[in-house]
């Protein structure tokens, strides 16, 4: 059903969050490209050479976003680079240099490695390769795929002439502009942007030859609406989505050069303009997270006391040093491996190879809160050490991986039964249960997911990663503070306003239920068949709900259980905070027979009403993505009810 809304504040907040949903997410999906050379290094000594030119290489990065690097040794050499590009600020480059830091730690003991991140370039070689342009050996391409049929946009011949045209100019625009140029080709339904960056190390020649190079083969990625071309001397991207942050370099609109030359006369008239309100900003932020600290109820101070403390050189050995046969996975914040202590008790120790301020709050934040709780679904921490070259915590050995490796894994030689689904669900309801209020504290978790969900020998759930928890005050109902957690599972009054409570857990929860139930991954996107909160939701308004389970299970499951779980995963995702049922009824629902389970009465995906700042759960609607292109009168209706049984 078409709905008519208003034009008040809220829907602008909508348009806004439409925008980052089509813009930004589309980029997610790149996650690198690693090249590692094939000689590998046999001295021991290596690997811990290679970290040594990384740290000297992030003083240099974290200064002026680039550097190089050269270790001289008698057996062999280190030559590093690392680079973001021009348009990337300071926090995501150190974000990018980070990622891969960890990233080229899999290269070793190879000499070589070097890897491509949508951010950020980083190599260390055995060799002076510092001017070198292209290597047909390593020099890659990397394409989307093509959007729609063959009448499509991105078919026709009017895209692949601007996307000729967009990489000619960026080419032209980079050399202009020391090695670094955007641009963006407009006109009829789509824009083309491009970015170009060759390496700081390379003369003008070489950078002509690289981006020459790389233009011809990107070219032949059409009709694919995005690709990147991945060279030894240089980076360059096209999308037809913006994904770069400054002005573009050239912009085929009239007037563009009068917009420039007004730019350049009014700049300086609002630099201190500008530097003020940045200065202000600047302190009401300060202010901000001050009083984020200050509202925030401590745990009770348990401390690090000497039982939690583990020798670095003991987890060191316990894990072969941190030898690869023992990694058990990789996350944000570094890296999990399986270690023996000397007791012969079986650990896993998270490996944090970050130690600036960020990656140190986040570390004792998870010690701090996991230290004082205790509960069998959730993961237990058993130390830490803080005195080695590395920060390490210490956790209870789970057996069995994380639920996504078992329930999304292409191979189906093992699938979970519909008894194990439920009762996954209902472990991890529980622990949930007991995060927010248990353990006489309200904590929120703030990324509840199927890869933090971890399965024992029984396999039972344990919730991990603790990293972004948050601890709330009891007299607040909500904590106002910067996003953080996983697109796809994170509630639509977090993301847009970053208002958070418990019930972001449980939108959370609500489609980690809806996931485990259907064995599909949901999608970040809101709406669409690619949602299972939209199959869901179809299902259930066509009376079929129990259509929605599994395929894999041969229809082997509960009907009535089954129809109870997927109507609490709608319920969990409704986009009305004050519709969401808490944690604790959440549990009533799902083990008590006898406790009736309200009917959904909003869509899961998209909704206007919650970022309304008044709304109630009778008079909320659903915003249909058309009405943001109908005129506004004053006539329209201010509100229509949503869809409903």
């Amino acid at each position: 059903m078409r709905l008519s809304i208003p034009y008040p504040w809220n829907i602008k907040t909508i348009w806004m969050f439409l925008v980052f949903c089509s813009c930004f997410f589309p980029s997610l999906s790149f996650e690198g490209h690693l090249i590692c050379g094939t000689n590998n290094q046999t001295s021991d000594n290596f690997g811990h050479k290679v970290n040594e030119a990384m740290e000297s290489l992030w003083e240099l990065v974290s200064s002026k976003s680039w550097g190089t690097v050269f270790k001289k040794d008698p057996k062999y050499n280190i030559f590093g680079l690392a680079q973001c590009y021009q348009d990337v600020n300071a926090d995501d480059c150190e974000l990018c240099f980070k990622t891969s830091q960890e990233k080229l730690q899999q290269c070793i003991p190879a000499r070589s490695g070097r890897v491509y991140l949508d951010q950020c370039f980083h190599r260390f070689d055995h060799y002076n390769f510092y001017n070198e342009g292209v290597d047909p050996k390593y020099d890659h391409v990397t394409c989307g795929s093509p959007t729609g049929d063959s009448n499509d946009t991105y078919m026709s011949q009017d895209f692949q002439s601007k996307l000729d045209h967009v990489i000619l100019n960026v080419e032209e625009a980079a050399l202009r502009k020391n090695g670094y140029g955007t641009t963006e080709v407009k006109g009829g339904v789509v824009t083309v942007y491009a970015l170009a960056q060759c390496w700081k190390t390379i003369d003008k020649q070489a950078c002509d030859k690289c981006l020459t190079d790389a233009g011809m083969r990107l070219r032949e990625c059409g009709p694919a609406a995005e690709g990147r071309a991945l060279f030894t001397g240089c980076y360059m991207r096209y999308s037809t989505n913006r994904f770069f942050d400054h002005g573009s370099g050239t912009v085929e609109k009239k007037g563009f050069t009068d917009w420039v030359t007004l730019g350049v006369a009014l700049s300086g008239a609002t630099f201190l303009l500008l530097a003020v309100v940045g200065a202000f900003v600047s302190y009401k932020k300060l202010s901000r997270t001050k009083e984020e600290v200050t509202g925030l109820d401590a745990l009770p101070a348990t401390g690090l006391k000497t039982s939690l403390n583990f020798k670095y050189e003991m987890l060191e050995k316990a894990t072969n040093n941190f030898n690869e046969s023992m990694k058990l996975g990789q996350g944000g914040a570094g890296s999990v491996f399986k270690g023996v202590l000397p007791n012969a008790e079986a650990v896993a120790v998270k490996r944090l190879f970050f130690n600036t301020r960020q990656w140190v709050d986040q570390f004792f934040n998870e010690v701090n809160l996991i230290s004082g709780i205790q509960h069998k679904n959730l993961v237990r921490l058993l130390g830490c050490s803080i005195e080695g070259p590395e920060s390490l915590l210490v956790y209870e050995y789970v057996p069995n991986r994380s639920l996504d490796q078992i329930l999304f894994s292409k191979d189906k030689r093992y699938i979970l039964s519909w008894s194990q689904r439920f009762n996954i669900i209902c472990g991890t309801a529980e622990g949930l249960a007991y995060l927010h209020g248990g353990s006489g504290v309200k904590i929120l978790h703030r990324d509840i997911k199927a890869s933090n969900i971890l399965l024992d020998e029984h396999l039972s759930p344990k919730i991990a990663d603790f990293g972004l928890a948050r601890c709330v005050a009891s007299d607040k109902s909500h904590v106002s503070t910067a996003i953080a957690g996983t697109l796809g599972y994170m509630a639509p009054e977090y993301l847009v306003r970053g208002q958070l409570t418990e019930k972001a857990d449980v939108y959370g929860f609500g489609v980690l239920v809806l996931e485990i139930a259907t064995g599909r991954k949901n999608s970040v996107f809101s709406e669409g068949s690619s949602s299972i909160l939209y199959s869901v939701w179809k299902q259930y308004k066509a009376d079929h709900i129990t259509q929605s389970i599994d395929p894999g299970l041969e229809g082997k499951f509960e009907e009535r259980e089954a129809s109870n779980v997927l109507l609490v995963g709608l319920l969990c995702t409704q986009p009305s905070v004050a519709i969401r049922p808490s944690m604790h009824d959440v549990l009533q629902m799902l083990t008590n027979a006898h406790c009736e389970i309200p009917c959904p009465k909003q869509p899961p995906f998209l909704n206007a009403s919650v970022l309304s700042p008044a709304h109630t759960p009778d008079d909320s609607f659903a915003m249909d993505s058309s009405a943001l292109d109908q005129p506004k009168t004053g006539s329209e209706s201010s509100t229509q009810k949503a869809i409903g049984h």
